[in-house]
């Protein structure tokens, strides 16, 4: 992600007390953005709701999935045969 990017989703308030902060607080404020990121992923995960909604978009998309994996290789073998000819 792109410094711009970055600014834009945080708010100054944040971006001010990280630009001050010292290098054993930054490290702690990573540690403590991982910690939060992978304990909202386990809630997600164990969340029947979420499972339910997961497998649901997987059985909606395989069809897709299975075109696109078939178009995409057909596209291939044809530029492969164009360079050929």
């Amino acid at each position: 992600m792109k410094l711009e990017q970055i600014l834009k989703k945080l708010p100054q308030d944040v971006i001010a007390e990280l630009d001050a902060a010292d290098t054993e607080t930054l490290n702690k404020c990573i540690v403590s953005a991982e910690t939060a990121i992978a304990d909202t992923k386990e809630e997600l995960d164990n969340s029947p709701q979420y499972q339910e909604l997961k497998e649901n978009l997987k059985a909606l998309t395989a069809g897709y999935k299975e075109l696109k994996t078939y178009q995409s290789a057909k596209i291939q073998y044809a530029l492969i045969r164009l360079k050929e000819k």
